[in-house]
């Protein structure tokens, strides 16, 4: 694997699968990923050539410290290359929901659910609770009153 900038400011990075005795590989499954601060993040897919090269050009605003490529149906095989001093930045642009609802290693930490609808359940919640609460002192008003 090997990645190289482009004049505009990209990454292209090739990546070519060989099997045991040197020979390309077709038609090969490969994802590559990026190194963040919370894991591997999987930015661009594609599949071998007739030569076992896959071509990827990223975009500027990734900024990678490092990249890795898997090949194989279940990643059966991986490799990766550092980039540059292999500093991992900020994402200049954040991905959207969609990407986010596919990519999320677990439930709530990268939250696919928009911010209202997370705070109109914490309210409901809460609103049960204080509801309970209200409804208790109301009834040992009564129980005094009757006394």
């Amino acid at each position: 694997m090997k990645a190289a900038p482009t004049p505009d400011g990209r990454l292209r990075v090739t990546a070519i699968v060989v099997d045991a005795t040197g020979a390309a590989v077709a038609d090969t499954p490969v994802v590559l990923k990026v190194r963040t601060t919370f894991g591997w993040l999987p930015v661009a897919k594609g599949t071998t050539d007739a030569s076992g090269r896959v071509q990827v050009t990223l975009p500027p605003s990734l900024r990678a410290g490092e990249i890795a490529a898997e090949a194989g149906e279940d990643a059966q095989v991986s490799a990766s290359i550092r980039i540059g001093k292999g500093t991992i930045r900020e994402p200049a642009v954040r991905p959207g929901r969609d990407a986010l609802r596919d990519l999320s290693p677990q439930p709530g930490f990268i939250s696919p659910f928009p911010v209202p609808t997370q705070l109109g359940l914490l309210a409901v919640i809460l609103g049960g609770i204080w509801a309970t609460y209200g409804y208790v002192v109301w009834l040992l008003s009564r129980i005094r009153v009757e006394t």
